[in-house]
């Protein structure tokens, strides 16, 4: 930032002429964000920011993996195939974790992490409006509908989180939109980067490999000039290689010998636990996926029938008919909130949704709506290959988070629902703008009361209603539901002066899904963590500089082991012991730091 300060200083060294900038630069900043829509989307990008920034992500996954295999990666200074009970550290698309390394290894912190994805969440409204105009979507009708579907729920509660869906949709975008964009100008330039950004798509997650079926469907016209300089385009393609999923696909074809990463004989796999995320049957992939990724964005923002709902499916899947369903992971799981994990497109983007498509028709014959420009074979085929990407996803997959693991896709599926001729005459109605207002404008209070990053003093606040009502359930559940930055700081602050001065290795007892490490690692380089597993003898330990193991409770119950028997096997003794609450309301976690002797 300074040094581009001192940039435009230098290249404009007369103040006049940087004040009339910046004032210019400021009226049409002005005159842009002033209107509802681009406002309420500023305030959204300002609650994001805050809400990352003033809380940390209490996101299971990313504590369990994301964020670990990251420390674990700099503390050995390279890539290396990490001792785990927990397969994904190892297995799992790690195109985001290479964007986050940096901001760890230079603050020494993962707090910044969000800034991925809140980024992302900035470039997300000008990359709509370029992919939707270039598949001929009228400008108007674009330029509402970049807002609207910038401020879903699955975008903007993950921008102020650590988690890896919703950001490869910006790779999506920019692979068809160059692709289109190299097909208009026969610009070379704009095809490689339309290849790069296709090959970093492939990097970010398995789930969002299909994509780059829609940027074969676009860059495919313009592939033969590409040919001309085949030097050149060489060297383009070995780089989106080595960016791509590739490498890593080559790499769990070598240590487990299948392209995910998934062990042929997982049950022999120390601590390792599986849940299925590949259906059996194709058919029944998509009649369960279509019920559960209606239900899951259609979810109210509040449910408090969570629980008798999932008990109601649990049943089900019990049942002749629901049997067909029971590869799914846990079928149509609902939490009672919404939160980054969880958060599908919108309940309100998919009600407006539905209703501007009806809406729209009776403008359809209106006399004063008129598309131009002919009919494109090939972008007719971008708009509609989508949904078929979309049955090829809910066809393979079947976690209970997959209204989640759509991000990337869900806007490609609306150029076709917004290029009929009625959506041009639908935004100019008044009552509609303000729909799309109040659907953004619901989104931020929701932003206002996520339980994962309150942007109120919500532990102050619960604190006195517990003094004032002592009795009071729902002020309790509430309690322990924001409780979120208490956890994580626990986690972070619990052994930090209880390890001698020249202790710098420490182990950590851990099987699949233990979500304490990223604490203990904290701040970076101060301690090196190894994970020790079930399978770790005592003698392999004693091998290893490690005399302190902090022992996750999880991890004993996996193993259906008692912390007394633990300390017997390991011939260690109780150093300290820390009980901390978890924001969802089950009993308190409990983490053991032992000594051996």
């Amino acid at each position: 930032m300074l040094a581009a300060i001192a940039l435009s200083c230098w290249l404009q060294p007369t103040a006049w002429h940087l004040q009339r900038r910046l004032a210019r630069l400021f009226h049409k900043f002005r005159k842009r964000f002033i209107r509802p829509a681009p406002l309420l989307f500023i305030i959204l990008a300002v609650a994001t920011f805050a809400g990352g920034a003033l809380s940390p992500s209490v996101n299971g996954d990313s504590n369990a993996y994301r964020i670990p295999r990251v420390f674990h990666w700099l503390g050995e200074e390279q890539w290396h195939w990490i001792h785990t009970g927990d397969l994904r550290m190892n297995i799992a698309g790690c195109g985001f974790e290479w964007l986050v390394t940096p901001l760890i290894l230079f603050t020494h912190s993962s707090r910044f992490i969000f800034l991925i994805n809140w980024i992302s969440l900035l470039m997300l409204p000008g990359l709509l409006f370029s992919v939707f105009t270039r598949l001929q979507v009228r400008p108007r009708v674009a330029w509402w509908w970049m807002w609207l579907l910038s401020s879903g729920w699955c975008y903007v509660f993950q921008a102020e989180a650590d988690i890896n869906d919703s950001f490869a949709v910006i790779y999506a975008l920019a692979a068809l939109d160059f692709a289109l964009r190299a097909r208009e100008s026969e610009r070379m330039i704009d095809w490689w980067l339309s290849l790069l950004a296709a090959g970093l798509l492939t990097g970010t997650k398995q789930t969002s490999i299909p994509l780059v079926a829609l940027w074969g469907i676009a860059a495919w016209p313009g592939l033969r000039p590409m040919w001309l300089r085949p030097k050149r385009i060489l060297v383009v393609v070995a780089v989106a290689l080595v960016v791509s999923a590739l490498p890593l696909i080559a790499i769990n074809l070598w240590h487990t010998g299948n392209w995910m990463g998934i062990p042929n004989r997982a049950a022999n796999v120390p601590g390792w636990r599986w849940t299925n995320t590949t259906l059996g049957s194709p058919c029944w992939g998509i009649i369960g996926n279509t019920f559960c990724l209606a239900v899951q964005n259609f979810k109210p923002p509040l449910f408090p029938m969570a629980d008798a709902w999932n008990a109601a499916m649990e049943h089900f899947v019990r049942t002749p008919f629901g049997s067909h369903f029971a590869s799914f992971e846990s079928f149509a799981l609902l939490d009672n909130g919404t939160r980054d994990s969880n958060a599908g497109i919108g309940l309100g983007v998919c009600l407006l949704t539905g209703l501007s498509v009806g809406w729209a028709r009776k403008f359809k014959a209106s006399p004063d709506v008129h598309i131009g420009g002919s009919v494109d074979t090939l972008k007719r085929l971008l708009r509609l290959a989508p949904w078929g990407l979309l049955r090829l996803f809910m066809a393979k997959v079947g976690t209970y988070q997959n209204a989640r693991q759509l991000a990337p896709y869900y806007v490609f599926l609306f150029p076709s629902l917004i290029v009929a001729p009625g959506h041009v005459r639908l935004v100019r109605q008044t009552l509609w703008q303000w729909l799309v207002c109040s659907v953004m404008l619901i989104t931020v209070t929701l932003l206002i009361l996520s339980r994962a990053h309150p942007l109120f003093p919500a532990q102050t606040l619960f604190g006195w209603l517990l003094e004032e009502y002592p009795h009071s359930k729902i002020v309790a559940h509430l309690s322990v539901s924001y409780s979120t930055q208490l956890f994580v700081q626990t986690q972070i602050n619990c052994f930090q002066n209880d390890l001698p001065p020249g202790q710098t290795n420490f182990g950590y007892y851990s099987t699949f899904n233990c979500v304490s490490e990223p604490g203990l690692w904290q701040p970076f380089g101060r301690w090196h963590i190894e994970r020790v597993l079930p399978s770790d003898t005592p003698a392999q330990l004693r091998l290893q500089p490690i005399r302190y193991i902090v022992v996750d409770e999880q991890a004993l119950l996996h193993s259906k082991q008692t912390l007394r028997e633990w300390l017997q096997t390991y011939d260690a003794e109780l150093v300290k012991e820390v009980a901390f609450r978890t924001p969802w309301g089950q009993p308190p976690r409990h983490l053991y730091l032992t000594r051996l002797r």
